[in-house]
């Protein structure tokens, strides 16, 4: 993957140095609401000067926002920030310790001296807050010696305290929201210093300045021999590595054995800059970067639209608006545009701690052919999705996605998510990879949907909570039936063994149905149970119960053998209470649905080999597609082929 980051860099690091140091502009999320409070430090008239303006576009080049130092530890020098604390503090004593000497320098002093409180010397690590912006004198707030007195003379919780007073000052005398204000700039007499040369010259010069202790060697990355250094400080993703099995065949003891020269350094800077940016995504709470990777080096004439191009391929196996777009010539085209086989993907899951990425999981290598089959294999599951559970005039889409995989699999939001959600980065990796999982750890996690929608638990996870429970759970069943037949599909998990279906006397849609599915002689007969328990509690419905009592039934933990037939014979006797079983009017005829579930289970019973899991989603699955059309209505959708 670091050759992939250094791919990216590479046309950046031929920019110039100007160039280069606006790469290190920093974007936000604004709205039309949001200012950028400049704090103007009138030396001539020795005041401070209030402008709020609207963030624009160019907002963040202006005032040159390169978000702050590397490292939660180390001095923040810049004059534009996200929030008051640094610039009304450190960030010009931090200035004037690294900045060239000349007219910004002396200006600088000149403001430190005239604007800003000397609280005194500090201990060694509180030195650069010492002096702050005297809000008394300037801005008529609180005596400067009752924030130290107050904060219990801690200088750092004295910073907050002033920043806090001088955010309420600004909301109240500019009648603007604390939420909007989300940008500040520090100008001295008008000027921008932040646009002034010496002072852009040090961001790169302190992202190199590690250089200057360099040993002559051989860079890691490039082979070339010169001198280089193995201070990756500077590198933002320099990880937290938690799957050292995945990183290891790139970063193999990354912090001590890493070796850069000074252009590769660079190249992966710009690199990591415009991937962090462009090329980040989200599922639900699930951060990650989508990197491509050039597979010919001496390709260096590629064109940017193949480049997106292969990004666009890639997101529609990620994303359910992206995949919508996805048509039949779409996915002939990805499989034969040569612009699909000059890239390989690289999937790093991260979390984002301070300064600090903490990567999750790295799923490397994952060639366009794959991505073509992942995106045939959703195509296909919307097909069928359409075709059979889809009532007319509908128009559901039935697209097995990263992100709808992601609301597939209950994750607590609490403490537990840093621990649940391995599970399904273990799921991505395989369906990306061609890796095997265990299938019952995918029907466990189904099973706990179901039962989240059933016991109304969906605030404990990072589901949303539905208008009717029952819908929503028939809809999750429903998918994760998909699911299943997509994992098995990409070879996932075992595909199904199927079964004959001549001899079942169920309707003709129905045995196509299972076949489809190659559902084998246990599992059909577990779907039309759930089927039977579907008209049995619709017809507790309809005779005005509150719920669905015959749900009460399922234990959504698992059940045994002996538990399935228990509840077969609890079944019949339902269907004879309600009458269903020689209801002679129904489009189908319950009766031969009873009769192939119980043909199947007690020829079976002696060579039963479904987990108690299993158990359960077959039986869910049965009673979701109770509530489909596949025997009411006769099929008129199109076969889809891609030869």
């Amino acid at each position: 993957m670091i050759e992939a980051i250094k791919k990216i860099g590479e046309p950046l690091a031929k920019l110039n140095i100007e160039e280069q140091s606006n790469i290190l502009v920093e974007t936000i999320n604004y709205e039309e609401e949001d200012r950028i409070i400049i704090l103007n430090l009138d030396i001539d008239n020795n005041s401070i000067n209030i402008d709020i303006k609207p963030i624009q576009e160019n907002t963040m080049r202006d005032y040159y926002y390169i978000g702050t130092a590397d490292g939660p530890a180390s001095p923040q020098w810049m004059l534009t920030g996200n929030k008051p604390d640094y610039i009304i503090s450190q960030s010009i004593p931090s200035l004037l310790r690294i900045i060239e000497e000349g007219d910004v320098k002396n200006l600088l002093r000149q403001a430190l001296d005239i604007f800003y409180f000397d609280y005194g010397e500090q201990d060694k690590t509180k030195e650069r807050y010492r002096r702050v912006l005297n809000v008394e004198k300037f801005l008529n707030l609180n005596e400067m010696k009752k924030y130290y007195d107050d904060s219990k003379r801690d200088i750092k919780k004295t910073v907050s305290a002033v920043a806090k007073a001088l955010l309420g000052y600004i909301s109240k005398e500019y009648e603007v929201k604390l939420t909007n204000l989300k940008l500040w700039a520090l100008t001295i007499n008008g000027e921008i210093i932040q646009q002034k040369e010496e002072y852009k010259k040090l961001a790169w010069q302190l992202k190199e300045a590690h250089f200057e202790k360099a040993k002559e060697g051989t860079c890691s990355v490039c082979g070339s021999k010169t001198k280089v250094s193995s201070d990756t400080g500077k590198l933002k993703l320099t990880y937290y590595i938690t799957q050292k099995k995945n990183f290891a065949s790139d970063l193999r003891n990354f912090d001590k054995n890493l070796r850069l020269c000074q252009q590769c350094h660079k190249e992966l800077i710009l690199g990591e800059i415009y991937t962090i940016r462009k090329l980040r995504a989200s599922i639900g709470k699930l951060r990650f970067l989508l990197i491509p990777e050039l597979l010919f080096s001496d390709n260096l004439s590629v064109e940017v639209k193949s480049f997106d191009n292969a990004l666009r391929n890639a997101n529609t196996i990620i994303h359910f608006e992206d995949a919508t777009n996805i048509e039949r010539e779409a996915i002939i085209r990805l499989r034969k545009e040569d612009y699909a086989n000059q890239f390989i993907f690289h999937f790093l899951f991260y979390m984002k701690q301070q300064q600090e990425f903490r990567v999750l999981q790295l799923i490397k290598d994952v060639t366009p052919g794959r991505i073509y089959e992942i995106n045939l294999a959703i195509f296909e599951q919307n097909e069928f999705g359409r075709r059979w559970f889809n009532w007319p005039n509908s128009n559901d889409r039935w697209l097995i996605t990263f992100e709808q995989i992601f609301h597939l699999f209950p994750i607590h939001q609490d403490e537990r998510f840093v621990t649940e959600h391995k599970r399904i980065l273990t799921l991505y990796d395989a369906i990306l990879t061609r890796k095997k999982i265990d299938k019952n750890v995918v029907i466990e996690k189904l099973n706990q949907l179901a039962k989240a929608y059933y016991y109304e638990k969906t605030d404990s996870y990072q589901l949303s909570k539905p208008t009717n429970k029952d819908t929503a759970m028939i809809y999750g069943i429903l998918k994760g039936m998909l699911l299943v037949h997509y994992l098995g599909k990409l070879s996932v998990i075992p595909g199904g063994e199927g079964m004959e279906t001549n001899n079942l006397i169920v309707s003709e849609n129905l045995k196509k149905f299972i076949k489809e599915l190659s559902y084998n002689e246990q599992q059909t007969s577990l779907v039309l149970l759930g089927k039977l328990i579907y008209e049995v509690g619709r017809t507790q419905e309809r005779n005005k119960l509150t719920s669905k009592p015959i749900l009460e039934k399922i234990n959504y933990q698992g059940m045994s053998l002996s538990k399935i037939q228990k509840l077969s014979n609890e079944i019949f006797e339902k269907l004879k209470q309600y009458k269903l079983i020689t209801d002679g009017s129904s489009k189908y005829f319950i009766q031969n649905i009873y009769s192939d579930h119980k043909i199947l289970l007690d020829k079976n019973i002696k060579n039963w080999k479904l987990s108690n899991q299993e158990n359960v989603f077959y039986i869910l699955s049965g009673y979701a597609i109770g509530s489909r059309p596949i025997d009411k209505k006769e099929d008129k959708g199109e076969e889809f082929d891609v030869e």
